[in-house]
């Protein structure tokens, strides 16, 4: 039996559908004044009588002119922008006037003029990109999270070079010599002097995460990983030697170091140690929160950590503690990448499409700007 409320589709026969105000008597249908009557033999065959038809237009024509148009406007407004709301954010360089930003599903995102206006890119195969770095020849590259380098070429385009066979790369850094460097897991460090060409290949031969590498100057690096481990070098990266872990096994999500001898490492729980004599001894750095840290910068005197909920700490060295940086944006996400602009600026990118250009005040207003579109 059909329904007392219901209109015809048409198929290869037609074919009832249930909506409201049309009624079935019997073998006849119904809407105002225009009646159609089926087949005698209907629902077997399934046709309509020829004086039917015209009541069927009548009605085709009904239900044609209640479907709004599709306004596409705001969407396309929306996918033109230089970040989506899908977008995270992992990881951001900035040489001079130019700032990028890498993220998942080979998203990148570039500045021109020092975090103003933005440019969106996204990379053959949508690799999820986890850390971006600058030489001092200007040149950026990017690693993602299977065994790719990118490095972006003078005609703006991205150019992908297999890593050594690694697990899982981490993070990467460039040395003053514009040698690049890599490290992943079970403990591996691999740099190429000739920007991604050939690599050599350093390991712990232990199971455990590298998760930052920085090089101070020509001579110093730092590696900090899994379990609190922390490795130094003092020839340019040619041996690796291990320092005091970092306390309690901690799991350090991003690092930096003003010199050879002083630096700080981030993680969970809001939690910043200080080293002052190149990682033999730390100290635990009070800040008042219990959010997840996971980037932190410095530029002049100044040092930046970011994390969870949109958390953003300054910190000047010299000082006691760490202050929160509290307005700077509307944002709930996560921040992960920073970089600094300089003049007390810094750029910082996260999940949700989250990309801010921030300026610590020395007094007055907090200035802070959101990613706009070219």
């Amino acid at each position: 039996m059909l329904s007392k409320n219901w209109i015809l589709g048409f198929g290869a026969t037609p074919t009832p559908f249930l909506i409201p105000a049309i009624r079935k008597t019997g073998d006849r249908i119904s809407m105002g004044n225009c009646t159609a009557a089926w087949g005698t033999d209907w629902p077997r065959t399934r046709y309509l009588t020829n004086s039917a038809w015209p009541c069927l237009v009548f009605l085709a024509a009904i239900l044609a002119g209640c479907e709004a148009p599709l306004d596409l406007a705001g969407v396309n407004a929306q996918l033109s922008q230089p970040t989506q709301r899908a977008d995270l954010f992992q990881a951001a360089a900035r040489y001079q006037d130019s700032v990028i930003v890498v993220g998942g599903m080979g998203v990148i995102v570039q500045s021109s003029d020092g975090g103003d206006t933005w440019q969106r890119t996204t990379l053959a195969g949508k690799p999820y990109l986890v850390d971006v770095t600058v030489c001092p020849d200007g040149r950026f590259h990017a690693i993602d999270k299977t065994d790719g380098l990118w490095s972006l070429q003078s005609d703006g385009s991205w150019a992908h070079q297999a890593l050594p066979e690694m697990t899982e790369p981490q993070a990467m850094t460039c040395d003053s010599a514009n040698v690049i460097w890599v490290t992943g897991g079970f403990s591996t460090i691999v740099h190429s002097a000739d920007a991604g060409a050939s690599w050599e290949t350093w390991s712990l031969d232990e199971d455990l995460y590298l998760t930052t590498i920085q090089f101070v100057d020509q001579q110093h690096g730092v590696v900090s990983g899994e379990f609190g481990t922390v490795l130094l070098s003092a020839d340019g990266g040619v041996t690796w030697n291990r320092a005091n872990d970092l306390p309690d096994s901690f799991y350090p999500q991003s690092a930096y170091f003003a010199s050879p001898d002083e630096g700080w490492v981030v993680g969970l729980n809001g939690t910043i140690w200080k080293t002052d004599n190149g990682g033999q001894a730390w100290q635990h750095m009070q800040n008042g929160i219990n959010i997840p840290l996971y980037g932190i910068t410095g530029f002049g005197n100044t040092l930046v950590a970011v994390g969870d909920n949109a958390t953003i700490l300054y910190h000047r060295i010299g000082d006691a503690s760490w202050t929160p940086l509290n307005g700077a944006t509307k944002s709930r996400a996560y921040l992960r990448g920073v970089a600094g602009l300089g003049d007390g600026q810094f750029v910082t990118a996260g999940g949700g499409g989250a990309l801010f250009s921030i300026k610590i005040p020395d007094s007055g207003a907090l200035e802070s700007r959101e990613a706009l579109n070219e």
